[in-house]
């Protein structure tokens, strides 16, 4: 079938995207830090490059497709090429040449692919037809498709996608030149593999004047037989050491890996993975000599290892495909490596039982949905990845941590056995070459087989060379390489992309999961001395292997994503609350009592609220829930009891904390549900009631680290939080952000502007979280010249006259967009429009209009599914997101669309207006007209209002009611709600509301 669309990306596109990823990934041209969020850019010999994207976990860059651009002398971009990007790399020129030939291949064979194979449904395929139709390649190195020595017609003849069986080649080689490893006689063996065919191999061989006493079988690749009788193997035919005997046997198809091939004829008799003189990926692949008849005592010796503990027959259900048979010519000759074949067992499933390999679950189909979409929507995205992790990740940890043994467990090497979707075991696969083990990290050392009575190479000291190696950790760096950087964060950036996965909250509960199990079986020093929590894990440089760099660039550290976050308590940091700085020790000291008094426990599914009229104590409760993962409602100290009490019932809260540690129960409150604790905060009610809004902690870290990583602006400045901490924005984006920097935040008191003005000229470099409403405030009472270092705008579209007013007293301003479901979407690091929210941040994937002539609503996909804002904007070209309208504040007049910004702008450019509100009136004709409530320094008639609006406004959207007001009323933070205004407008009590 054709090479499945990644996001209708062309194949040149695909291989210069990896390329770059690649080159990014391995340091062979270091990042540079740039300011846009979702931009990357790098310099590469005297060429600067760039592309959207981001870094993910592991430090994998994440590039987007077509988005590689290259610099041109004159500062331009223009779109990246292969050939420039290859010709910058740090290699000589004979390699740079190998590679550019390679990626051509890939190209080349991407397109005959598409072209030539037509599509088909992968997910009702047998396993070993599967197993061939995963066309895709490796998702990173950049020559996934490379077949050096294959020819297209090769590739119909003989390549996986293509599905077509053929017979093998059949040698005849002299005893002495050949050497087997085998369950029993060579007689049995052939008898059971090839039946009478046997028989028909021996008259051949007759006729050629051998036997079978003198001459023993060997199969061949067609390929590999032509390949070798135009070379290395046509002395031996011209002796007689090697006698053709031509093809026989049962009909085969070749596997994704091209030289292990499935028996097409009986799917549950054994697979034969044949020695191919092609250069594939990396590799050139023929049969390493030193591994071939070592592989079927390396199996046995697993097998016994699976069979002997009962968490592999029952918890985890890991299988693995024994080699059971190998068979090796020329040892040690010119040969060695290129006549060899071993015998696997088959696949073999109960019945209601289905298997795929590995890297079909990170597959799209060819119309673009994901190969495990069915499966995540019947069982659900996180049931299905925990049991993932159950019952195929922890099997490989187990048989590491437990047994001291490791294997290349890559999206080929393992199999997923599942039932309708839902996993129920793991099968690994090919281990002759990819398992190692510690000799002193073996809890049972005689198990071990005596690999230098097979292969004297295996003697002597451990160097590394061969199954020994010489330290737990080189054994880790086997399965974190494979396993969880490669394959497994292939699923995960797979599942970002189109299922909105929170990639770093999944591999910190992996690496929760695989700590939990050591724990749970008494392996903790174990697992220290495979340095499990090591800050960095060496990773294998493919790319620069094939490069031919020095041998110390074969590898490369990356950030250990399975660590979990570092102790959430302000250690090594510094708060100043009302001018109080209250130091580590000191909070250190108040959580403590907090989580004694309180008696707080984590994960039990209780929910607490509190409300504190302290600050300090109030910070000091937030951070012993956020410790402990104690589901928390933090209440705005100015509420009374009375009104804490009917919010924390509202918000199904089982307890109540009222300035004391003594709380109270509180009834009606559904059972507590176990699980990770969560944020709980009250939405702003501006459209429509206040509804209770549950983040998980995770989320909050996850929020905060995609915060600092994407907004560095601020890294030097002092956060100064002149609001709530009871609310997210002065808790997350203002207090913990600042923590997570390294800065010492600041919480002053909100209610006097004059204070707040003196301790800012006090602090240095302050970027001041605070309302649109204080802002504005401030910029009137600030003197003439003065200015404010920087300062944050959120909640709401600051009017014209304001943004003018405060952008000119502060130096550097800054606006933020969220909702209560999500927390900060977007950051704006240069606000200089105020309906421009910023860029989303990376681990946001925020859709919009195309247009401002096209706006559509703001749909942000996150882990737990798409969250609608009911907000209407469009992403600009630069990809900045532009707010339009409340979708529920739009007015429709005879079917135009009216944006009440626009109105307001207007009126409040009027000289004399002080604030200004429009919204929506039904109207018998036209459906609905525009009223517009405004202030004013001085009584303004509405007829001269509306002859103003005409000025720049169209007919529909002038107002056809206008009413001055004392004042406009607005909520604490600074927003109006256009409901509220308009309910108190339609009972008659605005102006009571306002005077």
């Amino acid at each position: 079938m054709p090479l499945p669309p990644e996001a209708g990306e062309e194949a040149r596109e695909r291989v210069l995207r990896q390329l770059a990823e690649a080159v990014l990934f391995e340091g062979l041209a270091p990042l540079e830090p740039f300011p846009r969020p979702r931009r990357l850019e790098w310099r590469l010999g005297a060429r600067r490059w760039r592309a959207r994207g981001a870094v993910g976990p592991f430090g994998r860059p994440r590039l987007d497709p077509a988005s590689v651009e290259i610099a041109e002398a004159d500062g331009s971009w223009r779109a990246g090429d292969i050939e420039a990007l290859v010709e910058a790399l740090p290699a000589d020129a004979e390699h740079r040449r190998r590679l550019k030939d390679e990626l051509s291949q890939t190209i080349a064979l991407c397109r005959w692919n598409g072209r030539n194979l037509s599509a088909r449904d992968r997910r009702v395929l047998p396993f070993a037809a599967l197993d061939g139709a995963l066309g895709e390649g490796h998702p990173y190195h950049p020559c996934f498709k490379a077949r050096t020595g294959f020819t297209l017609e090769d590739h119909r003849r003989f390549g996986p996608e293509c599905a077509r069986p053929f017979r093998l080649e059949w040698l005849a080689i002299r005893q002495s030149d050949i050497a087997f490893s085998l369950p029993g006689s060579q007689a049995d063996f052939w008898q059971s593999e090839l039946g009478a065919e046997r028989e028909v191999l021996a008259a051949r061989l007759a006729e050629a004047g051998h036997d079978f006493e003198t001459h023993a079988l060997l199969p061949v690749h067609p390929w590999q037989m032509r390949h070798l009788a135009k070379g290395a193997l046509r002395p031996w035919l011209a002796e007689g050491r090697a006698v053709p005997l031509g093809v026989a046997g049962p009909r085969y198809v070749a596997s994704q890996s091209l030289r292990t091939l499935h028996n097409h004829d009986d799917p549950s008799a054994s697979s034969v993975k044949l020695a191919m003189s092609v250069v594939s990926t990396s590799s050139l692949r023929t049969l390493d000599p030193h591994f071939v008849l070592t592989g079927p005592a390396l199996s046995g010796w697993l097998a016994r290892i699976v069979a002997g503990d009962p968490l592999f027959a029952g918890r985890y259900r890991m299988d693995i495909l024994a080699e059971h048979a190998a068979v090796l010519a020329d040892r040690h000759g010119p040969l060695a490596g290129q006549l060899a074949a071993i015998w696997r067992e088959s696949v073999r499933l109960a019945p209601g039982e289905a298997a795929v390999p590995f890297n079909a679950l990170a597959a799209r189909e060819a119309d673009g949905s994901a190969f495990v979409a069915p499966w995540l929507a019947r069982h659900g995205l996180h049931a299905w990845l925990d049991r993932l992790v159950e019952v195929a990740v922890l099997p490989v940890w187990h048989l590491l941590v437990a047994h001291g043994v490791a294997l290349e467990a890559h999206g080929q090497n393992m199999i997923l056995v599942h039932r309708d979707g839902w996993p129920e075991r793991v099968i690994l696969r090919d281990f002759h070459e990819s398992a190692e083990y510690a000799p002193g990290f073996v809890p049972d050392p005689e198990g071990v087989p005596d690999f230098s009575a097979i292969d004297p190479a295996h003697g002597g000291p451990v160097d590394d060379r061969f199954h020994a190696m010489r330290s737990p950790a080189v054994l880790a760096e086997l399965v974190t390489d494979a396993l969880f950087v490669f394959n497994l964060g292939e699923i995960s950036r797979f599942l970002h992309r189109l299922h909105a996965l929170d990639e770093p909250a999944f591999w910190q509960r992996v690496g929760r999961r695989l700590r939990a199990h050591a724990a749970q079986h008494g392996l903790e020093g174990r697992l220290a001395r495979i340095g499990f929590d090591a800050p960095r894990l060496k990773v294998e440089a493919l790319l620069s292997r094939k490069l031919g760099l020095d041998e110390a660039r074969f590898s490369h550290l990356v950030p250990n994503a399975l660590l979990s976050p570092p102790d959430q308590s302000p250690r090594g940091f510094m708060i100043e609350i009302d001018a109080r700085i209250i130091d580590a020790p000191e909070m250190d000291a108040a959580i403590a009592r907090i989580e004694a008094g309180a008696r707080l426990r984590g994960g039990t599914g209780e929910r607490i609220a509190m409300r504190f009229r302290d600050t300090a104590t109030a910070l000091a409760f937030i951070l012993a829930a956020r410790r402990l993962g104690v589901t928390l409602l933090p209440i705005h100290p100015a509420l009374p009891d009375e009104g804490a009490r009917r919010l924390a019932e509202r918000a199904g809260c089982h307890r109540l904390f009222l300035d004391e540690l003594a709380g109270e129960a509180l009834d009606g409150a559904a059972p507590p549900v176990p699980g990770e604790g969560e944020l709980l905060q009250m939405s702003s009610g501006t459209t429509g009631e206040p509804k209770c809004i549950a983040r998980r902690w995770s989320a909050v870290e996850r929020e905060i680290e995609s915060y600092v990583g994407a907004f560095t602006a601020p890294d030097d400045m002092t956060p100064v939080i002149a609001c709530p901490i009871t609310h997210s924005y002065g808790l997350i984006c203002g207090l913990f952000v600042g923590l997570a920097r390294g800065r010492t935040p600041v919480v002053v008191d909100t209610t006097n502007p004059r204070h707040l003005l003196r301790r800012l000229r006090e602090i240095e470099r302050p970027l001041l979280y605070t309302s649109p409403a204080m802002l504005h405030t401030l910029a009137r009472l600030m003197p003439e010249g003065e200015r404010i270092h920087a300062a944050m705008t959120s909640g709401t579209l600051l009017p014209a006259p304001w943004f003018t007013a405060i952008r000119e007293r502060v130096a550097h301003l800054f606006q933020q967009y969220g909702s209560s479901e999500t927390g900060c979407i977007a950051i704006n690091p240069d606000l200089t429009r105020s309906d421009a929210m910023g860029f989303a941040l990376p681990h946001h994937r925020v859709r919009a209009g195309a247009s401002a002539a096209a706006p559509a609503e703001i749909v942000v996909e996150g882990e737990s599914g798409a969250v609608h804002t009911a907000d209407l904007g469009y992403m600009d070209a630069e990809g900045m997101l532009i707010f339009v309208s409340r979708m529920d504040d739009t007015i429709n007049v005879s079917g135009l669309n009216v944006y009440p910004r626009e109105v307001e702008d207007v009126v409040m450019a009027m000289p004399g207006i002080t604030d200004a509100v429009a919204f929506a009136r039904p109207d018998a004709f036209a459906g609905e007209r525009v009223t517009l409530l405004f202030s004013a320094e001085a009584p303004v008639p509405p007829r001269v209002l509306q002859d103003w609006c005409r000025r720049w406004l169209a007919g529909h959207q002038v107002p056809g009611e206008a009413v001055q007001v004392s004042a406009i009323p607005r909520q604490a933070n600074g927003k109006i709600s256009r409901r509220e205004v308009a309910e108190l407008y339609r009972s008659g009590r605005l102006v009571e509301a306002v005077a």
